[in-house]
């Protein structure tokens, strides 16, 4: 890996710094619609049990709707940040490789 490569690694990271934090925002703003279908759904779920009220609200369709949002959300989410992780990590091995080869090159004067 060369200068250059890991120059356009990390300008990558960069330019992917801001969908990072719309991405995040996202998956903050599931949980909350989640919960906010199921608060929704509560009051006019049949059943005499929590149990029996928690079953019918997870089966409507607008319960589910939320949830898939959520698994899109979160795995969207993952995604980008295992990229920057893995970026971040390619430089460091760079780094790492620099310092080495300088200690080498210090070795042999």
């Amino acid at each position: 890996m060369t200068e250059i490569d890991i120059a356009d690694k990390l300008e990558q990271a960069r330019l992917k710094a801001a969908s990072y934090g719309r991405l995040y925002g996202h998956k903050e703003t599931a949980d909350d619609f989640v919960k906010l279908i199921y608060a929704r759904l509560y009051p006019n779920a049949p059943g005499d049990t929590v149990g029996e009220r928690d079953s019918w609200i997870k089966r409507q369709p607008d319960y589910i709707e939320a949830i898939e949002r959520k698994r899109d959300a979160y795995a969207d989410f993952k995604t980008a940040e295992t990229y920057l992780k893995i970026v971040f990590a390619e430089a460091e091995v760079w780094r790492t490789e620099q310092a080495n080869n300088r200690n080498i090159d210090r070795a042999h004067r």
